[in-house]
């Protein structure tokens, strides 16, 4: 008997714990089956975070950001982004700037959670001697993910070289760019009673390499000269030199390109005040490289170089001349999407000339600088017959615009 009352109890208590647990959470009448059902909603969460930060002085400017965001479960969103930017001035004609800017979003669902990361870094350098560095990475992940950056520098010296150079990337989505581009010259100039000399020097290099969503195109440049002539009253001599480069490369998707130029040019003349004679001499040489891979890429490299020197005592001359003037360009356009094959290309240019007393000679070699447009286009039609681009990059000179701007083509004018 005190089993069944112990046993009446225990039902008792087990169906009140359980009104207890159904009345704690909401409910909704279920129509179908007469029974309540929960109205409890899922978990959501998201977080965002950013940083970002710049130094500036001594010749450099460099800046760094990194955005990241998550979000999980329905309703749920989170964004983030930062920006930095440098300046560095010296002496008239040095200059160095740098900024970057990276975001990242995130829209949470129920199936898995949405994260972004964008991640930037560019730098500029200008040195003493008149060196310039300019250098850019981005790295972004995550559909929500985008990153910009840029670097310049400047610089001139008191021998009159100039030089420059100059990077611009984005990223967005899965991708990154990376670029470095450099530049340097100088010029030395002697004389004295009977002689003068003149040469000058000139080098540039720029490397980009991107992939995804990536895209960089940058230039460099240096240009150098000077002149000189003796001092003395028996007999004249003089000499002047120049050398200049140019380089350009640009890069998009799964690509890269580099160029690289250098030039030296050098003359001398002189005279003999014993033997009563002149004598010039003159000299320069140069290269250019050029290569890329990937569609969309391309790069092209410059440079000039001269030199002459002339001398006299009595009826005694001489005068020497010489000049180089490689030039290399190579591209590759973007290939439609669902194409695919070898789309890699490199070339070279190396040329020089000297000239000895009382004459001169010269030689040069040219090739071809692309200033091409590109234009990249889907080949899924929507279902009104239409097609919209997917990129557009407009390549002048190594400058690249992205987007340059968006194509509506419809299905009869489609180019494939």
């Amino acid at each position: 008997m005190h089993s069944s009352r112990r046993l009446r109890l225990g039902l008792v208590l087990s169906t009140s714990a359980f009104a207890l647990m159904l009345s704690a959470a909401p409910m909704a009448p279920n129509f179908d089956t007469g029974w309540l059902k929960s109205m409890t909603a899922s978990a959501a969460s998201a977080s965002a975070s950013s940083e970002s930060h710049a130094t500036a002085g001594g010749g450099l400017a460099s800046s760094d950001s990194h955005s990241a965001a998550s979000a999980d479960g329905a309703g749920a969103s989170a964004s983030a982004g930062g920006s930095a930017s440098a300046h560095s001035e010296g002496t008239t004609g040095n200059t160095a700037d740098s900024s970057v800017s990276t975001n990242a979003s995130a829209t949470g669902n129920d199936t898995a959670t949405d994260a972004s990361t964008a991640d930037g870094e560019t730098a500029a350098t200008f040195n003493s001697d008149g060196e310039v560095t300019a250098g850019v990475d981005l790295v972004t992940s995550g559909a929500g993910a985008s990153a910009t950056g840029s670097a310049t520098a400047n610089s001139a010296t008191d021998d009159g070289t100039v030089a420059s150079a100059t990077l611009t990337g984005s990223s967005a989505a899965d991708g990154e760019a990376h670029g470095h581009a450099f530049a340097d010259g100088q010029t030395t100039t002697t004389a004295d009673e009977t002689s003068a000399s003149s040469a000058s020097a000139a080098d540039a290099d720029i490397e980009v390499s991107t992939s995804g969503g990536g895209v960089i195109g940058g230039s460099a440049a240096a240009d150098a000269s000077g002149s000189a002539a003796s001092t003395g009253s028996d007999g004249s001599a003089s000499a002047s030199s120049s050398a200049s480069v140019d380089v350009s490369a640009n890069s998009v998707g799964d690509g890269s390109a580099s160029a690289s130029a250098h030039i030296d040019a050098d003359s001398d003349g002189s005279v003999d005040t014993s033997a009563r004679t002149a004598e010039t001499n003159a000299f320069a040489e140069g290269n250019a490289t050029a290569n890329n891979s990937g569609a969309g890429t391309g790069a092209s490299a410059s440079g000039t170089g001269s030199a002459a020197s002339e001398a006299g005592i009595d009826s005694n001359t001489a005068s020497s001349s010489a000049s180089v003037n490689p030039s290399i360009g190579v591209s590759t356009a973007a290939a439609p999407t669902g194409t695919s094959g070898d789309t890699s290309g490199g070339t070279s240019a190396d040329n020089g000339s000297s000239g000895g007393t009382g004459g001169s000679t010269s030689g040069e070699g040219s090739g071809t600088v692309s200033t091409s447009q590109v234009a990249q286009i889907c080949a899924t039609s929507s279902s009104d017959g239409s097609c919209s681009s997917t990129r557009f990059i407009a390549m002048r000179d190594g400058t690249v615009a992205q987007p340059a701007a968006q194509v509506q083509l419809s299905e009869k004018q489609q180019l494939w």
